[in-house]
């Protein structure tokens, strides 16, 4: 008998999710779309995080040294991985909302409770029979949206404002890379950057006009263009690094003999390779900050996944991929160059063969698969904020949609018409409004979400371990540390 009961309560508890799953379907803004594996997410998750990195990161370890930078990069990768769990903690919360809301509704529309029904029963039995259905990622909220669902009017203004400054630095230094790549290609006499800005907007703007799901064929394949000049720069490193030697001469030559450890004011070299320079951090932190921070587009990659408990699992193997990558990317270029490292790496390397050169100067072409996926980042968020909704993962591009995605995307490209200086764009824009979005936000997200949604007092899939007073509390104090010394270093020192 106690089976038979057990037996109807499932099959109720599942009658009703399935039902109100659909309720709450109907109320989605903007759907997931298509699904992806975790593979595909860790691509993506890569390509971001190994955008501009191995371009500036290089030149960012050349000013703060090898040993202070190795540290400092593997601390932020910690902290950046902490807070992207407090996103999708809040993305999963707000998705779960969506469902309480709906069941809200089923509730008021059903004849059950008129009948004697327990409503808090009903609710409970679908907590225990299909948490699925009510711990499910149905739509796609940007991070912009996520505090206008939660935050005072203020808090939702000023986080949009990051959110936009910082993505249009982002789209701006990769730009300026496109750009400088596609003129290294061109002869002197004949470039123009009039010309060549055009000709990227033309590949860029239908690129931006998709979901980024619908772009998975050409990340795997930039992902592997990308891969080989990774390859190149290290072994371009290593090789320049051999060469000199041999020779007797090196290109970042320094009196401080090879084999000892000596201080030249705050900067502590061993040979030519600097070791720690504390007092040129924030340029390296400005660099870490564009590297790791993907918060602003965690949505786009994790919501489609087709396990949502793999998120942070996709999160941590880009993170910690990324990390090795860039720490021997750095190794090489300074074993080769010491502290004359260029702002961008990838140009470094003229005394090369042609053939080699010519790919390590295309390299930032590989940017084009990256470049869509933050102008579509930024596209939704401006939508979200002027009260339009976005696309539609499966329609067809409108009107709307077009000019929404050429305003996102075209401008950062005329200032690359204008300015090449790719460092003085990473300090300001990284490195305020990058840093706030890494550190900040996320824990603002956290703490609000978690105050004013009921299901984030039940244990749920997704629930970050980090999201603890005491480990809220230290980002918060790192983020305000940081923003102190990058500005007393910017303007006062």
């Amino acid at each position: 008998f106690e089976a038979h009961l057990k037996s109807e309560d499932d099959a109720m508890g599942s009658k009703i999710s399935k039902q109100v799953s659909f309720l709450a379907q109907e109320t989605v803004i903007a759907p997931v779309g298509a699904k992806c594996s975790v593979g595909t997410a860790v691509v993506v998750g890569l390509n971001m995080t190994l955008g501009t990195g191995p371009l500036t990161l290089p030149f960012a370890f050349a000013q703060a040294g090898l040993i202070l930078g190795s540290v400092f990069l593997g601390f932020c990768c910690l902290l950046a991985y902490i807070t992207a769990t407090f996103i999708i903690e809040t993305l999963m919360l707000e998705n779960a909302d969506r469902f309480e809301q709906a069941e809200e509704e089923w509730f008021v529309r059903s004849e059950a409770l008129h009948d004697g029904a327990d409503g808090m029963g009903l609710k409970e039995l679908m907590r225990q029979r299909r948490p699925d259905k009510v711990y499910k990622i149905r739509e796609r909220i940007e991070m912009g949206e996520m505090g206008r669902r939660v935050f005072p009017w203020i808090f939702h203004r000023l986080l949009y404002m990051c959110i936009f400054l910082h993505i249009f630095g982002c789209l701006c230094v990769y730009s300026v890379a496109l750009v400088a790549a596609v003129e290294s290609f061109l002869p002197e006499e004949t470039a123009d950057r009039g010309v060549v800005v055009l000709g990227l907007a033309a590949v860029l703007l239908p690129l931006s006009l998709v979901n980024v799901q619908k772009l998975r064929e050409l990340q795997f394949l930039i992902m592997i263009l990308r891969a080989l000049a990774i390859l190149a720069l290290i072994g371009g490193g290593c090789y320049v690094a051999a060469t000199s030697e041999a020779g007797g001469e090196a290109v970042g030559e320094s009196s401080t003999p090879e084999g000892e450890v000596e201080a030249d004011g705050d900067v502590w070299m061993w040979g030519r390779i600097p070791l720690a320079n504390p007092a040129r951090l924030p340029c390296l932190y400005s660099n870490t900050v564009l590297a790791f921070m993907v918060h602003h587009a965690l949505p786009g990659y994790v919501a489609p996944l087709d396990r949502s408990s793999d998120a942070p699992k996709a999160v941590a193997v880009s993170y910690i991929v990324a990390y090795a990558i860039l720490l021997v990317l750095a190794g090489t270029a300074l074993w080769a160059f010491g502290v004359d490292v260029p702002p961008l790496y990838n140009l470094a390397f003229s005394q090369l063969p042609q053939v080699v050169n010519k790919l390590l100067r295309g390299y930032p072409l590989s940017l084009i698969a990256v470049y869509p996926v933050i102008a579509i980042s930024l596209r939704n968020n401006l939508m979200n904020f002027f009260g339009v909704a976005p696309p539609d993962g499966d329609g067809k591009a409108t009107g709307k949609d077009l000019a929404a995605s050429a305003i996102a995307s075209m401008p950062p490209l005329c200032v690359a018409y204008f300015t090449s200086n790719v460092q003085g764009i990473i300090k300001i824009f990284a490195g305020y409004f990058g840093l706030s979005l890494m550190l900040f936000w996320p824990c603002m997200l956290l703490k609000y979400t978690r105050e004013s949604i009921a299901a984030a007092t039940d244990d749920f899939p997704l629930k970050s371990r980090w999201g603890t007073n005491t480990v809220v509390a230290a980002v918060g104090a790192a983020w305000a540390t940081a923003i102190m010394f990058n500005t007393y270093r910017f303007f006062l020192a």
